[in-house]
């Protein structure tokens, strides 16, 4: 059973009545914290963070186009594949290439299989630049345009069929959620460590300036501005109320059950994902929908916790196993190793 997998069944906001749901949520404390248990009423608390949690998962598996034969055979006939590959041979040369499609058939759970889908995600590249391009009867050069390529290719969540590689997307992005409530609580926790020893050094440094006694700081250039006692003395009431909201609020646990709520409740800034269509030519240039030549590629784009700043573009493939140059091992090569 996958990491979720118990999660698709309920939706309701609260536990009660709802063992799948009640299911879901005892994971999610095992996950984080196994000690979350002891807390008081954490299920019901934790149930209608996991609630939308799923129900942003199931947003995001809506959007996702459906899949494409990925094959080299297939590239000039598909829109997609023409798009996101600048050749045929590069369609078989991103399968061969991937290792994690290489260990996942090294695997149990690729025996049997004949067909293997998975999602191809890739960074977008825009590029503006000076090309020819007919308007009317004229054919004009030096036309300001801007150019579609994709690069650093990546093959994940590998499934069986279609249906299964939904579940696994929405497992995926439940996962992601869990995985970024533990860097928040990391985060936390390393400010929470922080507090009582700002605070000590702030009271010293304060007193030392109130009797006018500065110290090595003095060696400083523009040493003058730690002579500013009201903002040191602002500095020192901000750590000393962050302190006392961190006792009422619990350093342990409690913070750890309030970064885990407050993360799922905030999926859809913490991953995000939506519907992308270009619209290109056949030459990679993007046009306006309405153009003669105009080809749509429909694909998803997405952000996740571990990769901030950076979006990347994917969409759902489909290729028979025999497709992929699966790695063999070379006794040879190892034995020159020995």
């Amino acid at each position: 059973m996958g990491f979720f997998d118990w999660l698709l069944g309920g939706r309701s906001a609260s536990c009660a009545g709802d063992e799948r749901l009640q299911a879901a949520v005892a994971r999610v404390i095992g996950s984080v914290d196994p000690r979350l248990q002891f807390l008081d009423d954490v299920s019901s608390r934790l149930c209608p963070a996991v609630t939308h949690a799923l129900k942003y998962a199931d947003q995001v598996v809506a959007c996702i186009p459906p899949c494409v034969d990925m094959n080299s055979l297939a590239w000039s006939q598909n829109p997609v594949l023409r798009a996101v590959f600048a050749r045929p041979a590069d369609v078989a040369e991103t399968l061969s290439a991937s290792v994690d499609l290489q260990d996942f058939l090294a695997s149990p759970a690729a025996v049997g299989l004949e067909r293997i889908c998975c999602m191809v995600a890739a960074t977008r590249v825009e590029q503006n630049v000076l090309g020819i391009a007919l308007e009317g009867d004229q054919l004009r050069q030096d036309v300001p345009q801007t150019t579609v390529s994709f690069q650093h290719f990546r093959l994940f969540a590998f499934a069986a069929d279609e249906a299964a590689l939904f579940r696994r997307i929405h497992e995926l992005v439940l996962e992601g959620l869990v995985m970024a409530a533990l860097q928040e609580i990391a985060v936390r926790q390393r400010q929470s460590d922080r507090l009582p020893f700002d605070h000590q050094l702030l009271q010293t440094r304060l007193s030392l300036l109130e009797r006018s006694r500065p110290g090595l700081d003095a060696l400083e250039c523009h040493s003058w501005r730690g002579r500013d006692l009201d903002g040191l003395r602002r500095q020192l009431a901000d750590n000393e109320a962050a302190l006392v909201k961190r006792s009422a609020s619990g350093a342990g646990l409690e913070m750890v059950l309030a970064a885990v709520i407050e993360t799922l409740l905030a999926a859809e800034r913490v991953i995000h994902a939506r519907r992308l269509v270009l619209c290109v030519n056949p030459m990679n240039v993007l046009v306006d929908a309405g153009k003669d030549d105009a080809l749509s590629i429909p694909l998803i784009e997405f952000s996740t916790p571990t990769a901030i700043g950076t979006r990347r573009s994917a969409f759902l493939a489909s290729f028979a196993r025999d497709a992929v140059v699966e790695r063999r091992l070379d006794f040879a090569a190892g034995m020159r190793l020995l």
